[in-house]
């Protein structure tokens, strides 16, 4: 090869290098975070490269709590469901082992008053479920989805709860493959996944729901007895939050008093008694987009509940809305939408006095968000895409999130749920936060 053909190559690196480096920097620039200071948004991988890291296809972060002493615990869904934890004292996610034979762990996380972490599993809800092609010889179409639906979990043996002690387990270094150190504790409901939990506040006593089948159940630590309440709602409708999911609760939240709620039939406030020992409807309507014909009938659910450390609830539903309730008072406000597009998908009570929430819809054109709600001013902010710009070291954009917490510091940790997830980490601004 001659000086001039050597000249000519060496030209062309050049351009593509530099065509590289104009695409990259466009790609990053057209989707701007409007948070100010982006040094207050980081991510962390699911543990080590190539040695413990949690792999891709089993990495969404599906739940996430912060547990009294600082360590946040998150649960994953894909190909295996996984456990993990953060630990803010050393700045690093490890893996806590997987549970063979389940696929999800779905807003299924709470600690005892023992600091013991329970764990409820399921399938991978972010999974697509086959579907018939019409022609069934049904006479409505939600009658073959709710068949297609339960043959999808006509294989599955059931969703199991499980106890883990993180005083011995810990310290124990999971690799790939290894099994979580968890008491297993029984199924619920056979044929179904734990969908969610919640604790109430003495610490002794589990509630969750399951799904398809939508039974509400109540786990007593001390007898480790299983009750079962029934259905939370009678009817079968297809709103959301996927279009091809049945339309449930997705979470459940205790007030200071040990009610538990949740939404129930036509998008209607439902509460659990403990004092009464059974499930009490409501005619407290959740916000939401309703379709008033007489042949036709759909409701929104709730996705998500916080709580602040005055007794109000904050709810996000299937439609986009945010509200709280007083339990107090019974009283429930609509806070309005953020964003045109439906679900809520997840939020948390700032330390500021604040909710921070994600709002958008598992599609390429309308990613997660990130807003804030200020009580105090009744008004929202959007912050926008939640960004990881560490350039050139890495850079990410996060557009799927399905679970957030608050730590004890007041950082805000987001779930990422995609296919080769990361924990994102928001430090709300420091005046924010006096």
């Amino acid at each position: 090869m001659n000086v001039i053909e050597k000249l000519k190559y060496i030209k062309i690196i050049i351009l593509l290098i530099t065509l590289l480096l104009v695409n990259r920097t466009y790609s990053q620039d057209w989707a701007k975070s409007l948070i100010n200071n982006r040094q207050r948004v980081d991510m962390r991988s699911l543990g080590y490269p190539e040695i413990n890291e949690i792999p891709a296809n089993s990495s969404a972060i599906t739940s996430l709590i912060t547990a009294k002493s600082g360590i946040i615990y998150g649960g994953t869904s894909g190909e295996e469901a996984y456990l993990f934890l953060f630990d803010p004292s050393t700045n690093k996610v490890r893996h806590l082992g997987s549970f063979n034979g389940h696929t999800g762990i779905h807003h299924s996380l709470v600690e005892d008053k023992n600091g013991n972490i329970y764990i409820g599993t399921g399938k991978n809800i972010l999974e697509d479920i086959p579907l018939s092609k019409w022609g069934e010889k049904d006479e409505k179409i939600d009658i073959t989805l709710w068949k297609d639906i339960k043959k999808a979990y006509a294989n599955y043996k059931g969703g199991h709860l499980y106890c883990y002690n993180p005083s011995k387990s810990n310290d124990h270094v999971k690799l790939n493959g290894m099994e979580c150190e968890a008491e297993d504790l029984g199924m619920p409901l056979a044929n179904n996944s734990i969908y969610a939990l919640t604790i109430n506040p003495a610490g002794n006593e589990i509630y969750g729901l399951t799904y398809p089948d939508g039974h509400f159940f109540i786990f007593n630590i001390h007898t480790k007895k299983i009750t079962d309440l029934g259905e939370v709602d009678s009817k079968k409708v297809y709103h959301g939050p996927e279009r091809t999911w049945r339309t449930l609760p997705r979470a459940l939240i205790c007030d200071d008093s040990g009610k538990v709620y949740m939404s129930g039939n036509k998008g209607m406030l439902k509460y659990y008694d403990q004092v009464l020992g059974k499930l009490i409807d409501t005619k407290i309507e959740l916000p939401g987009d309703y379709n008033y014909l007489q042949f036709y009938e759909d409701y929104t659910s709730v996705e998500y509940f916080t709580k602040t450390s005055d007794n109000i609830i904050y709810g996000g539903t299937t439609d986009g809305y945010l509200f709280s309730f007083n339990p107090n008072k019974m009283q429930l406000y609509n806070l309005g939408k953020v964003r045109a597009s439906r679900r809520i998908r997840c939020l948390t009570a700032g330390k500021d006095g604040k909710i921070y929430l994600i709002a958008g819809e598992r599609s390429a054109s309308w990613p997660c968000q990130l807003y804030v709600y200020d009580p105090k001013h009744s008004n929202f902010e959007t912050l926008g895409l939640v960004i990881a710009d560490r350039s050139p070291y890495y850079y990410r954009r996060g557009q799927q999130f399905d679970s957030m917490t608050t730590g004890l510091d007041g950082t805000i940790y987001l779930g990422e749920s995609e296919r080769m997830s990361h924990l994102f980490l928001y430090i709300p601004e420091i005046e924010m936060r006096k």
